[in-house]
């Protein structure tokens, strides 16, 4: 059984060289190339992977929008809370979409770590693009039958929990609150092996149809 940490922890948790280039990375171009009034995507790994040249080209040719990717690999929440303003808010995106908490849960967090630090940053976001349209994404089903080692304590119980309380800050704070539990899902409620390569992570066709249900929203 894992023990779940106390927060202290994870505030002492510093980057490694490569999370901290990436970080890094995303501040040089915002300060130099990126235009103000796009559509930006934030949060771990599963946002570092996603197809969005592909995914998102359609939108992009209709709506003049270009969209950044702000993923970095095993950010937790407060990791994100840290590097919002210098990544995302800067440049006043006209859309907000960001998924993140799973990695909270993969290093056993506690169930109201990840509620609370993004109730700081969406305070952050209305602070900084009060016009902004910001999506709160669900996090994504688990399916340990495929990768156990990968899914680690994650465990779809946990996450569901967790959603609920993601679900009642983003009432709160009137932004959007996008669950594609029940599309990802299969009929046991594990992330369908038909969207999802390790159980954790959708393939290209995950990403494809979170995609479509995203844009109905913008």
């Amino acid at each position: 059984m894992f023990k779940r940490k106390e927060e202290k922890i994870f505030l002492k948790t510093k980057y490694d060289k490569i999370k901290q280039t990436k970080k890094d990375n995303f501040t040089f171009l915002n300060k130099t190339c990126c235009q103000k009034g796009q559509t930006v995507l934030v949060g771990d790994s599963i946002t570092e992977i996603w197809n969005i040249t592909d995914l998102f080209a359609d939108y992009t040719k209709s709506t003049s929008l270009a969209v950044y990717n702000r993923g970095i690999s095993g950010d937790t929440s407060d990791r994100l809370l840290e590097r919002i303003k210098e990544n995302v808010t800067v440049i006043e995106p006209k859309n907000i979409i960001m998924l993140i908490g799973t990695n909270d849960l993969g290093v056993n967090s506690t169930l109201d770590f990840t509620a609370k630090y993004v109730s700081k940053i969406l305070d952050i976001i209305k602070t900084d693009c009060p016009k902004a349209k910001v999506i709160l994404q669900a996090i994504y089903p688990v399916n340990k039958n495929i990768d156990k080692y990968m899914v680690g304590s994650r465990n779809n119980a946990d996450i569901k929990i967790v959603n609920q309380k993601l679900k009642d800050i983003a009432n709160r704070k009137g932004v959007v609150f996008s669950d594609f539990t029940d599309i990802l899902s299969d009929k046991k409620g594990n992330f369908n092996k038909e969207y999802t390569y390790d159980g954790l992570h959708p393939n290209a066709k995950g990403f494809a149809v979170v995609t479509q249900e995203l844009l109905k929203l913008l």
